[in-house]
């Protein structure tokens, strides 16, 4: 096993990795801390450090939960449960940091996911993820480092497939920023990521994740992160999505 290869739990995973421009520590920091945590991840943190000592996030209480901190191993790895899977599954999810000439390489697995195509939905979403948070994670310790983050976040719950919803999404008349700016990550029936210049420098995301197995119904999230002094312009943009979803799936709810 090497040393960047946890034992993690029995079954499925998902898995995502970036290399940062930044040392180990501040990368740990960014994990562990709650004031960094708030500045790429969810929208409030709170953190007791060490073993036996939790994390909890919240994505305005819509997603919200306290994760238990199984290994605290800084700079190196930490383990947490995942607190947020409402199946009544154990997972864990491990987070692996690596010193690579300067830079730092973090793994991160969360495993523990029942093995069943009933789970393919929810391993993919999860793993792509990874991919978007990750990304931020890149963005915020490269290029925003030590700056507070202003995000819109609207979410509706569509009784629709992944392909209806998406061919809407994709339509030139749905008024939404997708197909612009860099590309960060660009899969059809799971998300589009991007950074944008409007706001300057922003790191935007449009998903469509799976709900509950006894719910048919996707939540359609738009999001964006942008640091520095942009609440104005981020605030009307948040307003003008939640319009433009309730435009484009009236049929939907918020969830």
């Amino acid at each position: 096993m090497s040393e960047l290869e946890p034992e993690g739990l029995p079954g499925r995973k998902a898995e995502g990795s970036v290399e940062i421009a930044a040392s180990p520590d501040m990368v740990w920091r960014a994990l562990t801390d709650a004031t960094e945590l708030a500045r790429w991840f969810p929208l409030e943190a709170r953190v007791e450090p060490g073993e036996g000592g939790s994390v909890y996030m919240s994505w305005k209480n819509e997603y919200a939960g306290e994760s238990k901190i199984l290994v605290w191993d800084p700079p190196h790895h930490l383990r947490t449960t995942w607190g947020f899977d409402p199946h009544g599954v154990a997972q864990v999810t491990d987070y692996l940091l690596e010193a690579r000439s300067g830079n730092t390489f973090l793994r991160v697995v969360t495993s523990g996911f029942p093995e069943g195509a009933s789970w393919d939905a929810w391993i993919e979403g999860t793993r792509r993820g990874w991919v978007f948070e990750l990304a931020s994670l890149k963005h915020y310790l490269e290029r925003h480092r030590g700056e507070d983050r202003q995000v819109a976040y609207v979410r509706r719950r569509v009784p629709l497939t992944h392909q209806q919803i998406w061919d809407r999404l994709l339509d030139a008349a749905s008024g939404l920023p997708l197909r612009r700016g860099r590309t960060v990550d660009d899969e059809p029936l799971v998300q589009y990521a991007a950074v944008v210049d409007d706001p300057a420098d922003s790191l935007m995301r449009v998903s469509v994740e799976p709900c509950l197995p006894t719910i048919d119904a996707r939540d359609v999230t738009l999001w964006l992160s942008a640091w520095g002094p942009t609440r104005g312009a981020v605030s009307a943009l948040e307003q003008q999505w939640s319009q433009a979803l309730v435009g484009l799936f009236p049929e939907g709810r918020a969830p």
